[in-house]
């Protein structure tokens, strides 16, 4: 493929995702069709198809770039931890917060990928998963480079540990996702102050 069709394909795909994103927006996943989403990216429904095969292809194509940035930046942060445990898990989920791009702020695209069943199987359910996964990994391997510091428990058991925060995590993006009231930050500062306080105990 030369390099000018390779840009006008990338072109197209963009302006198809814009499209569909203004959408979702504006009138949610559920009541947008591929109808639409070719009318507003002035293209054919067959061109729609032919790049994304599914809404739930959309959905991946919006938001698997922006779970990569965001991976690499809590990546960062299980690099090179603060010598505060409790600050440095504060700092990893902080990481996560913006979710690492403006599609992610869709609080009805996050609910595709936070609770399970909601429109969120198939090649979706593959993202979900590897989110999770990755996430718990991060978490996992932050906890375990602390506790090989000295700075908690030696004997705190790692996947449980794990599991805890991963489980605070959820539950405040629940939180967000139940709530139109609520912004972000809001509930970002209460998870910094369970966080803060499960550290408490295990730093002894």
């Amino acid at each position: 493929m030369s390099g000018r069709r390779a840009s006008q394909k990338a072109r197209r795909r963009g302006t198809m995702l814009t499209a569909a994103a203004r959408l979702f927006e504006k009138q949610g996943y559920a009541a947008t069709t591929f109808d639409e989403i070719a009318a507003e990216a002035d293209v054919g429904v067959a061109t729609v198809y032919k790049y994304f095969n599914s809404k739930q292809g959309i959905v991946i194509a919006l938001l698997e770039p922006d779970l990569r940035h965001m991976l690499a930046r809590a990546q960062r942060v299980v690099e090179r931890p603060h010598a505060d445990p409790a600050q440095s898990m504060v700092a990893l989920l902080s990481a996560y917060r913006n979710l690492g791009g403006r599609n992610w702020a869709s609080r009805e695209l996050l609910r595709l990928t936070v609770y399970p069943g909601i429109g969120n199987d198939g090649r979706l359910t593959e993202l979900v998963r590897e989110a999770e996964s990755k996430t718990q990994a991060q978490i996992r391997e932050l906890l375990k480079t602390q506790r090989a510091a000295g700075r908690l428990n030696a004997r705190l058991p790692l996947t449980d540990a794990t599991a805890v925060i991963f489980a605070l995590l959820n539950q405040h993006f629940a939180l967000y996702l139940s709530d139109p009231g609520l912004r972000f930050t809001e509930i970002y500062r209460r998870l910094a102050r369970c966080v803060r306080l499960v550290f408490v105990d295990w730093q002894h």
